[in-house]
């Protein structure tokens, strides 16, 4: 009897890893755009992202998602291969592929989330696009050398708020070159950062720590004195050799600090 029953719950746990299985799957989409692996490859980063797939995840096995997309075991792992070298993804033999496990308190060396920042202090975050435009890469655009001239680009001036008060300004130059879709991209429901992880892998970054003054524009906005000091974050990333995007993030000096920590003994 009790050998049957084992035989009754392998089965059975079986069945329903292939019903999460098809559940999990139904929930991805393609966007048509390119090659089938990259467009796999972008669908579950979206996933994973948006944090419908958290760390530790299981994701539909390969045999799922070949099926799902009408395409090639091949095809499908190459996709998963490069989430995989991307640190997104951790595949084991026999054990599934899972969402890897991830760090977020290293703020200097890797990814800002400033929406995770201000709802750790228990405020009700928002994102607000005040100024957009479509420029070309010039003269005007020498904060961003490595973009080459007459290279269109995505202007963007937005404010990041906890409880309705701007805590972040934002300045941020995207290549429509690299993510042309950008255009059309609703930025107030999705952060241009986590809709530029879910579309292209960030290869390599750039981070620039500096102070600045406040120009009374700036001061009028954040709610600080004329010339107070101001924490000023400069990022630029690349999916490959292609470069995605210029931010120039401003945080009131008084109020905020940056902390990054780095142990070589610790993997």
């Amino acid at each position: 009897m009790r050998g049957l029953k084992s035989i009754y719950n392998g089965v059975a746990g079986t069945l329903m890893d292939q019903e999460t299985n098809t559940e999990l799957a139904d929930t991805i989409e393609l966007d048509g755009n390119g090659p089938i692996y990259r467009q796999i490859e972008r669908a579950v980063r979206a996933e994973i992202m948006s944090g419908r797939w958290p760390a530790g995840h299981r994701i539909p096995s390969e045999h799922t998602l070949l099926e799902k997309f009408s395409t090639t075991r091949a095809t499908v792992s190459k996709a998963l291969s490069k989430l995989t070298e991307a640190g997104l993804l951790e595949r084991r033999r026999k054990q599934g592929t899972r969402v890897a496990q991830t760090t977020e308190s290293h703020a200097v060396i890797g990814y800002l989330d400033i929406r995770q920042d201000i709802e750790a202090k228990g405020r009700t975050y928002a994102y607000r696009v005040v100024g957009s435009s479509i420029i070309t890469a010039g003269a005007d655009t020498s904060v961003w050398p490595e973009v080459e001239a007459g290279t269109p680009l995505l202007r963007l001036h937005a404010v990041h708020s906890g409880f309705g008060k701007p805590e972040v300004l934002e300045e941020r130059l995207i290549s429509l070159q690299a993510a042309p879709d950008a255009v059309d991209a609703d930025f107030e429901a999705e952060t241009p950062n986590i809709w530029l992880l879910a579309r292209l892998p960030c290869t390599r970054l750039r981070h620039t720590i500096r102070a600045e003054i406040a120009t009374a524009a700036q001061a009028a906005q954040l709610g600080v004195a004329a010339n107070a000091p101001l924490l000023v974050s400069l990022r630029q990333t690349w999916a490959d050799a292609m470069p995605v995007t210029w931010v120039k993030l401003i945080y009131p000096a008084d109020r905020n600090e940056f902390v990054g920590e780095f142990n070589p003994l610790q993997p």
